[in-house]
């Protein structure tokens, strides 16, 4: 189920490096061969990637990509630059939403925009999948700006967020 990419491996963790992640970081790095260099997991964002993960295991195993973080790690030196999740598998429309988050030093080096591309592609092979759709602060052009280069069309706006979605069927 890994993502080869010229330059990324987008890496989907079990549940067992989940919860390393979540617990020991520096297990993980041991045991995956790499450097966790992205974002720092906390508030938040650890609960949703606990509650994912809280989630996931009560799922049948075929789902668990649907609840797990996959790693974008850089081939050159095995660094995590970033990470990749969908919020859950498909719902009844046939949509699933996808989040991402790289490390700031990574920012503005097309690593997110050639990882979510390969995992469109990915996707768009799945059953049940019609369209993949992503939430963004209403203020956040740089992601805007990926989703739209990854294919993707604003769909709806609220007062705090812009809603963007790709269709993975053809018409």
């Amino acid at each position: 189920m890994t993502i080869e990419l010229e330059d990324l491996i987008i890496y989907p963790l079990n549940s067992e490096e989940l919860a390393l992640w979540l617990n020991d970081i520096f297990a993980l790095e041991k045991q995956l061969k790499c450097t966790y260099s992205a974002f720092h997991l906390d508030g938040l964002l650890e609960d949703y990637a606990y509650s994912q993960f809280i989630l996931g295991l009560s799922e049948p195993q075929e789902n668990w990509l649907w609840f797990t973080y996959w790693f974008i790690i850089r081939k050159s030196d095995r660094r995590v630059v970033g990470t990749l999740c969908f919020k859950g598998k498909p719902n009844f429309d046939g949509e699933v939403e996808v989040g991402y988050a790289l490390g700031k030093e990574f920012e503005h080096k097309g690593y997110m925009t050639k990882a979510l591309t390969a995992m469109i592609k990915y996707v768009k092979n799945l059953p049940n999948v019609k369209h993949i759709i992503a939430e963004t602060k209403k203020d956040n052009y740089a992601s805007q700006n990926l989703l739209k280069r990854c294919g993707f069309e604003q769909y709806k706006q609220t007062d705090c967020s812009a809603w963007f979605r790709i269709n993975l069927v053809e018409s």
